[in-house]
This record gives C-alpha cells, structure tokens and sequence, in this order.
C-alpha cells in the first residue's frame, strides 16, 4: 500500500513513479513547496478575516504569533512546519513505529520536537514510507493548521492543501478560517480577550487540543493580543 501511495504523490510531482522516494523525488517536492517571493498578508486581509468570522482583529494577530513566531515561512521559502510524530503514527496505523521511532510513535511533549530546521527532514524521512500520512502529521504555516484536517476543510487532500499554502501568506489566512469554521470555534475565538487566559481556554482547547495547558497556549494567546 505504502509504496503504491508513493508512486501516486511521484506522479502528481512530476518524476518517475518508481516508488522510491529519493533525492529526484525530495527535490521535486520541496520546489512545490518554495516560494522566495510570497506575498505577505495584509492588514486588509486580516480585517477580512475578522469582518468573515465576526472576531476580534487583535485575537487573529495574536494567534499568528503564537502559532508561528518565525513567521509563516522558512528561511528556505517554504511554509513553516511542525512535524509531530504521533500523528503520523496514527495516520500509518503504526506501521513504522519500530522501525523510524524518531518520526512514528508517542508524542514528544513540551520541548521534544527538535530543532525548527529539523522538522523538513523529518517529513522527508516519512514520506518515504507514506507520504499522505506524512502531509498529515505536520502543522503548517502562519496558524499551524495540521495536514490532517485538509479535506474536512474543503482541500482535494493534504498535498493540495500545501500547494495552497506555497502561495503566500493569504493562503495561510485562509486557512485559519476555515479551521475556525470547520471546528465550529467561531463563538469561541470571539470570547477571546487580550490579556484574559481563562477567556481564551474555550478556543485553544478547540483550536490546540486537549494538552493546551502543557504548552500554556491560553497564557500565550492572551498575552500576544495585548
């Protein structure tokens, strides 16, 4: 299954479906993902955002610098990604927890994920087993919307997804709301207020999960909208 997986993400990269996913393979898929130019959102933009989901502008900015304090892509031109490896153990049923326990298994928790320049390696590294599984398992760009959630928010798949992404920022924007949307947070990221974690507990469980509190994602929230 794995390997008819990879052929069929070659194709759709345009090199040789040979199953193998190396150098001509990697190449090919990190220069999809790179834009050197992207176009950068705007204050325009995010007035939109907020205009489209009734929620305050500085709660948007604010999620965006806690998401993604780098900046929504790296110092290569590509979104900015985190590789979580427990997603992609669940997305390849933990068919390679044994044999890649660096990139499939438990979750790391606060701090364990490794150097930011490390986390395109690691996708690398699982596409070579199952790439669908691997797009799932990253969060990406300026809001950090994880791979998994592409097709209940609309996109065709993962990979579709992410070449929305390489586009610029807006793309990234547009991608917030519809995770707001899709979760139903809309009540939620509209209760948010800067300088106020408890009123942003309701949205970051929604929007960051269950652990929020290990991350203090309430405390930062509200902190970055002030």
């Amino acid at each position: 299954m794995s390997e008819e997986k990879i052929k069929a993400f070659q194709r759709r990269l345009g090199v040789d479906d040979d199953g193998d996913f190396g150098g001509k393979s990697r190449a090919a898929f990190l220069a999809k993902l790179t834009n050197r130019s992207p176009v950068a959102i705007t204050d325009a933009d995010i007035q939109r955002a907020a205009d489209d989901l009734r929620a305050p502008v500085a709660i948007i900015k604010a999620v965006r610098r806690v998401e993604a304090p780098r900046g929504a892509f790296d110092g290569n031109g590509r979104p900015s990604i985190l590789f979580e490896r427990h997603k992609f153990s669940a997305h390849s049923k933990g068919r390679f927890d044994k044999v890649a326990p660096d990139i499939s298994g438990g979750p790391y928790g606060k701090g364990g994920y490794g150097a930011f320049s490390a986390q395109y390696p690691k996708l690398l590294k699982a596409c070579a087993l199952d790439p669908d599984a691997a797009i799932a398992a990253c969060s990406w760009g300026a809001f950090q919307v994880l791979g998994e959630n592409a097709e209940a928010m609309d996109y065709a798949s993962g990979f579709d997804m992410v070449l929305s992404l390489a586009t610029g920022e807006p793309a990234h924007l547009d991608s917030f709301v519809r995770f707001v949307r899709m979760k139903k947070l809309e009540d939620e990221l509209r209760a948010c207020r800067p300088g106020d974690p408890e009123s942003c507990i309701p949205f970051v469980r929604g929007y960051n999960g269950t652990g929020f509190r290990q991350f203090n994602y309430h405390v930062s929230l509200a902190q970055a909208a002030l």
